[in-house]
C-alpha cells in the first residue's frame, strides 16, 4: 500500500481510464448499520482543493447510498478491472436496500487501517475519502440543455468532496 502523491496521480489516471473504458467505477459506503453498499458511478473528479487531495462524486437523494453517505460521511472509490463488467453492472442496476452487492458479485470488502468504509479486494486502486463538504445540485444554475438531459425527473445530485486519506494500488 502506497499513500504518496505520485501514488495519488497514479490512482487517479487509472480512475479516469476505467471511467472512459468501463464507464464506471465503484463507490463505497456503509452506514450505522455496518452492512457496506457498492454503487456504479460515471462521474467523479479528481484534483487538489482547498490544498487537499480530493475526489469529488455525485449521488442522487433516491438512491440507498445518499442515506448511507448521510449516516456515515465517508467513501472509498474503487477502479474495477477489465473483468469485473458484470459487477460494474450489477452494482450500477440492484439497490442495496434490497440486495447484498458484496454476495451478488463475488467481491471481497477489506478494511484499511480502521477506516469506516471497506476497499474492494480485488480492485487495482482504491481511495479512502472522509467527506469536507457536500452541496445540494441548484437547478437555477444549469444550462437548460442539461436541465433536460440530466434532470428532467427533478432528482438532483448532492456532490460529496472527499479528501483522500489513504490509496491503495496493488503491486
Amino acid at each position: 500500500m502506497r499513500n504518496d502523491i505520485k501514488s495519488w496521480r497514479e490512482a487517479s489516471q487509472m480512475t479516469m481510464m476505467s471511467l472512459e473504458k468501463m464507464q464506471g467505477v465503484f463507490l463505497v459506503t456503509q452506514g450505522g448499520d455496518k452492512k457496506p453498499n457498492i454503487m456504479t458511478i460515471g462521474w467523479l473528479q479528481s484534483g487538489i482543493i482547498w490544498g487537499r487531495p480530493i475526489l469529488t462524486v455525485l449521488v442522487r437523494p433516491s438512491r440507498y447510498t445518499f442515506h448511507l453517505l448521510e449516516e456515515n460521511p465517508a467513501f472509498s472509490v474503487c477502479v474495477p478491472t477489465d473483468a469485473m463488467v458484470k459487477a460494474i453492472e450489477i452494482c450500477g442496476t440492484l439497490s442495496g436496500a434490497q440486495h447484498n452487492k458484496f454476495q451478488k458479485t463475488g467481491l471481497t470488502p477489506i478494511y484499511p487501517d480502521n477506516f469506516p468504509v471497506p476497499f474492494i479486494t480485488e480492485c487495482p486502486a482504491c481511495f479512502a475519502c472522509v467527506v469536507v463538504q457536500k452541496t445540494r445540485v441548484e437547478p437555477a444554475t444549469f444550462s437548460t440543455s442539461i436541465l433536460k438531459e440530466y434532470y428532467s425527473s427533478g432528482d438532483f445530485h448532492n456532490v460529496y468532496w472527499g479528501e483522500i486519506h489513504n490509496i491503495q494500488i496493488s503491486e
